[in-house]
């Protein structure tokens, strides 16, 4: 009888493969799902990156005009025009030139330019209205005092056919000078 028994022990049994394959399952669903993660945060982070330099290409153009512009020099004007807010400081300079800084039809326009962005699939969302808006609450630019603006816009932007938006709102203040 004791010749049927085999008499090596060195192998692994059902019960340890089993245990193997259950914990290798466990451990690869878990890196599978943090890699998974990983890979959605990052997709994440650069789309907002991308929105962000935009912002800041609009920011900046603005920065370099409301910082020289006085109080006496700059009028505010909101309207509805085509269904959508146009938000225009006129300014007239002292020595008789005028030019408009804000948003007119649907652009971003800084000394009577258009923003142009660096990055072609990124668009400025004009915001919409009618004729019982009250332009003052959702205007791009408004001010209390003629001395600070604030600038408030929404950019878009659509990767791997998922639009996705981000808002802004800045303050600048410009020179309040004497009558």
């Amino acid at each position: 009888m004791s010749s049927l028994k085999p008499n090596n022990e060195n192998g692994i049994t059902l019960v340890e493969v089993l245990a193997t394959l259950v914990i290798m399952s466990i451990i690869g669903t878990l890196a599978y799902s943090i890699l998974f993660q990983g890979y959605n945060n990052y997709n994440r982070v650069k789309v907002e990156t991308e929105l962000r330099d935009e912002a800041d290409l609009i920011m900046a153009n603005y920065i370099s005009d409301f910082y020289v512009m006085k109080k006496t020099e700059a009028k505010l004007v909101n309207s509805c025009t085509n269904g959508f807010v146009n938000s225009e400081v006129s300014v007239t300079k002292s020595n008789g030139s005028s030019y408009k800084t804000g948003v007119l039809n649907k652009e971003v326009i800084v000394r009577g330019q258009p923003v142009r962005f660096n990055n072609a699939n990124v668009k400025f969302v004009p915001v919409p209205c009618t004729s019982s808006s009250n332009l003052s609450n959702i205007a791009n630019i408004n001010t209390r005092d003629g001395v600070e603006f604030t600038i408030k816009f929404t950019l878009e932007t659509t990767v791997k056919g998922r639009t996705h938006q981000m808002d802004f709102k800045n303050t600048i203040s410009i020179i309040e000078d004497k009558l």
